[in-house]
């Protein structure tokens, strides 16, 4: 038999308010781990984002340079020269093009010397000019 008396009632009021305690201790720890696992899922989405941004960076760098190889290889001797020259003064066909007159044509001087240089060993034509120079450069 269970005896009931005022010496069990307090003890199951003290139970009682220490499970409702209870209760509000887990509430609170539930809304703070929703919290968190919130905060690390868009951390990690954040992380997902950039890994897939950098993935497409390089795939970018990439193509650009499968881009410019195939480019640089159905190149001509001389367009590669010119390409070359061009890049080591930082400019492109079109800057160049923009270029005042006289400094275009110091920098056409520039370009049609060092393909000179870089294709010399060829055989000499009848003004004391390799051929293969003169080939190219009317290209």
């Amino acid at each position: 038999m269970i005896r009931i008396d005022s010496h069990s009632t307090p003890m199951i009021t003290q139970t009682r308010s220490a499970s409702e305690k209870g209760e509000v201790d887990f509430a609170v720890l539930l809304q703070e781990e929703a919290a968190r696992t919130a905060a690390q899922s868009r951390e990690q989405l954040e992380r997902d984002q950039a890994a897939e941004n950098n993935m497409r960076m390089e795939q970018t760098a990439e193509q650009d340079a499968h881009d410019e190889l195939m480019r640089l290889l159905q190149m001509s001797p001389a367009e590669r020269i010119r390409y070359q020259v061009l890049k080591e003064l930082g400019l492109t066909e079109e800057s160049l093009a923009q270029l005042p007159f006289d400094v275009r044509m110091k920098i056409e001087a520039m370009i049609r010397e060092e393909i000179e240089r870089q294709l010399s060993g060829g055989q000499q034509g009848p003004n004391g000019t390799d051929q293969n120079v003169q080939q190219a450069i009317s290209l």
